[in-house]
């Protein structure tokens, strides 16, 4: 897909005084002040994350609320359900609280509503099981702020309900006991965007704070949970969430982490250090991979258990369940490219089908806006009922425009980038050709084509293996905060050919430096590259090795002629 290459550029000056400041090359410099880091204080607290820097979580409106009534369940001895999701996020969320309440003397249940027959949110056959198991409290994790009609129900059997969710709330906030969300808007919570299992990690933090000694327990020991839902929710790691993950990380790579996920790991074949990219690639697939197929409770069992035995067990089982969720997420995206009109598809993609899984559905979404950079609205319908999952694109706020589309919806719920609706399936056309409007209005044809932007332009002869190790500085990587991307101008091509299946391997020389370089899955490329008298590349700085010997590669991701 073509691209508009936006190279950041910033004063060279102001780049030499924080390069000075900081012991650390104009480069780097130049990659921070893209990141709106700009002052010494905010780049010092970036490139250092460190714990003393979370903020106070009774900052969050009805903490105090919560905080006390989990109290007070710990003197009558009450019964806590916990009802979490069904992904990543809801599941971590799910055992970092479980692990919690447990700990602090309180019996606790939980449910994981079932993604098919249940749906998002708190549900009704989680309600019935907090009445079956004798439960007087329901907490949520990463779910609740919309459930209205549920918590009413709870509320009418003699239940109170705490709300721990991160969603966007609605306009009327649910009568519930509690509900903490950075999102609501009497929130002076400085950092709004916090996962599912990020909002539960500052309610153990508050309960620790305020109960001293006698918790017995320390939230740091829930970091590895934390990161896990954390990459997996896709929220900016900057901020907060940076310092939880970059902390989370260290567990997990130290294996200092809990049984289910050393034996997760060890199912994947993650061996040494993750980072939070692989761990996208690695374990997160897994972990969802239940919830998308089957019960998602298997991977709370799975965090919950301390028996070396069970846990190999349960991350076999989601391996398994990993392998069929791929062949389907094939099935389904072959079959919607055929849906899709030709290279030339609607401004928004809106497609549906009774032969998908709801469990992927979302998956694929994500890969079409990868292909087509349009928002995608992917729908499994079933008696007469479309249920589906949206993504969006960086410049169309996604959960606005659906909420513009309320009136033709049976329900909804997200984020700006991603989003889960049901619909009618009679009303789909509707919803089509107003969701193709609101995106027609919104965006002009200049915002529909995908911007690649160039953290710096940079010469062959600034690049060695010192930058590749002071750039590790800038991890972990996730959303706000991809890996740098450079670029180079007026590039003289050595020599080319394609190695593997489509790799284009190529040395590159400007001025008296030579680098190597690998495009991968760039083949087809190979005669552009024999025509053009010179390019321009965009790139990835990497250390490649090979037989023990390591060595500066650049890891191409676009390149065009020069102009």
């Amino acid at each position: 897909m073509n691209s508009n290459w936006l190279v950041s550029r910033t004063n060279r000056e102001y780049l030499n005084y924080l390069a000075h400041t900081f012991s650390i090359s104009p480069v780097l410099a130049q990659v921070l002040v893209n990141r709106g880091l700009k002052e010494p204080d905010s780049i010092k607290e970036f490139l250092y994350p460190s714990l003393s820097n979370i903020h106070d979580p009774f900052l969050m409106p009805d903490m105090r609320a919560a905080v006390n009534r989990v109290k007070a369940a710990v003197e009558r001895k009450e019964h806590v359900l916990v009802h979490g999701d069904y992904d990543a996020d809801g599941v971590t969320s799910t055992a970092l609280l479980v692990s919690s309440l447990n700990a602090l003397g309180i019996k606790t249940s939980y449910h994981i509503p079932n993604r098919i027959t249940e749906g998002y949110g708190l549900s009704s056959k989680g309600i019935e099981k907090a009445e079956s198991v004798g439960a007087s409290l329901i907490i949520t994790a990463d779910c609740g702020i919309s459930s209205e009609a549920e918590i009413s129900k709870a509320r009418s059997k003699g239940m109170d309900v705490i709300v721990t969710d991160h969603h966007m709330p609605p306009e009327q906030l649910p009568e519930a006991t509690a509900v903490i969300d950075p999102h609501r808007k009497d929130s002076l919570y400085p950092f709004k965007y916090l996962a599912g299992v990020g909002v539960v990690f500052k309610f153990i933090q508050a309960l620790v704070a305020d109960m001293g000694s006698s918790a017995m327990i320390k939230p740091e020991e829930f970091l590895d949970l934390v990161a896990l839902g954390t990459i997996a929710d896709s929220v900016p790691l900057l901020g907060e969430n940076r310092i939880l993950v970059t902390h989370g990380l260290k567990s997990i790579n130290e294996s200092r982490c809990r049984t289910g996920i050393r034996a997760l790991k060890e199912v994947a074949g993650v061996n040494g250090g993750s980072r939070a990219g692989s761990l996208s690639y690695s374990l997160i697939p897994r972990i969802n991979a239940a919830g998308r197929l089957d019960d998602a409770g298997a991977v709370v069992e799975l965090f919950l258990t301390e028996d070396e035995g069970k846990a190999r067990g349960i991350a076999g089982l989601l391996e398994e369940q990993n392998r069929k969720r791929r062949t389907i997420e094939a099935d389904v995206l072959k079959s919607a490219l055929k849906m899709i009109d030709g290279n030339n598809p609607d401004s928004a993609i809106v497609l549906a089908s009774p032969g998908w899984h709801p469990g992927v559905v979302g998956i694929v979404a994500s890969r079409l806006v990868d292909m087509f950079y349009r928002p995608v609205f992917l729908f499994s319908v079933k008696d007469s009922v479309a249920k589906g999952s949206a993504r969006g694109i960086p410049p169309f706020h996604l959960y606005n425009a659906i909420d513009a589309c309320a009136d033709l919806l049976l329900g909804y719920g997200g984020h700006r980038q991603a989003a889960g609706l049901r619909i009618d399936l009679e009303k789909l056309p509707h919803f089509r050709d107003r969701m193709n409007g609101i995106v027609e209005e919104k965006l002009g044809p200049e915002e529909m084509v995908p911007v690649m932007e160039i953290d710096a332009a940079v010469k062959f002869s600034e690049l060695n293996v010192n930058l590749i190790n002071e750039l590790t500085l800038l991890e972990p990587y996730g959303d706000s905060n991809r890996q740098p991307l450079f670029g180079a101008r007026d590039i003289e091509v050595v020599n080319r050919n394609i190695v593997g299946k489509n790799h284009l391997k190529m040395l590159l020389k400007q001025d008296n430096s030579r680098i190597d370089t690998i495009g991968f899955s760039m083949g087809k490329q190979l005669e552009s590259v024999k025509s053009a008298p010179s390019l321009d590349i965009a790139f990835v700085p990497c250390l490649n090795e090979w037989n023990g010997t390591r060595s500066l590669q650049l890891n191409l991701k676009a390149i065009r002629q020069s102009r």
